[in-house]
């Protein structure tokens, strides 16, 4: 089943967010037993420097907590990660790197796409923690959503492949963050790992997903927060 078209399931229905990898009797890897989606997760915290007096960090984080504030970060982070998901470009990405036509596959190019939206939004403290935070709330509740209308399986088996999609995404964060941190032979090697799962041979896709992420992050930190955040003007570049 881990060859279910990702086309059939692209199309957002009725403005609700969700999504999930199939295999099989399964969604991935019917091992585990445990099912807890850790959702205060994402990308490591030490990207960007903390300008800001301690004073003004604490009003900033008074003001955020407010529960009125709060629902209204809560709600434009679920509507930006709608917006962020519908444009990637996944067709092109699929077509050019040879990928499966598949869930897993969309999982994988999401989930490179969202951090680099994290790595931009820790620039901005305690704000762009809570919209990273509410954004993986959108994606796990993506996920629940798509399971269900991608295969009939029992909930104790979805849980259990949410969980291991979870466990990857961690992981795979940490490391597209090492990556970045680093140099490109070190992303190269995050890419080869993680979106071409150790099997690709041809050295120049994989050159093209890191010069992609390159040109990508160095636009992203150019726009200003209003921009991303409030406007939503998030424009994925042309994968070529």
């Amino acid at each position: 089943m881990l060859c279910v078209p990702v086309r059939s399931i692209l199309a957002f229905q009725s403005r609700t967010v969700c999504c999930v990898a199939i295999k099989s009797h399964g969604l991935i890897y019917p091992n585990n037993t445990n099912f807890t989606i850790t959702k205060r997760h994402a990308v490591t915290d030490f990207i960007g420097i903390n300008t800001k007096s301690k004073i003004s960090e604490f009003i900033n984080r008074f003001q955020i907590m407010n529960p009125l504030n709060k629902s209204k970060y809560e709600a434009n982070s679920w509507i930006l990660y709608e917006k962020l998901v519908d444009q990637i470009p996944f067709d092109q990405i699929i077509k050019k790197l040879d990928l499966p036509d598949t869930f897993n596959s969309w999982f994988i190019i999401t989930e490179l796409h969202l951090w680099m939206i994290f790595v931009r939004f820790m620039n901005e403290g305690t704000q762009g923690t809570m919209i990273r935070n509410f954004i993986m709330e959108a994606l796990w509740n993506d996920v629940e959503f798509r399971s269900k209308k991608l295969a009939t399986v029992s909930a104790d088996v979805r849980h259990r492949q949410i969980k291991e999609l979870s466990d990857q995404l961690r992981g795979a964060l940490v490391g597209y963050d090492e990556g970045w941190l680093s140099n490109d032979m070190v992303l190269a090697s995050m890419v080869w790992r993680r979106i071409f799962n150790k099997e690709c041979n041809d050295p120049e896709k994989i050159e093209l997903v890191v010069k992609y992420i390159r040109k990508q992050m160095s636009i992203l930190q150019l726009q200003t927060f209003d921009s991303l955040f409030t406007k939503k003007d998030v424009k994925w570049i042309k994968f070529v």
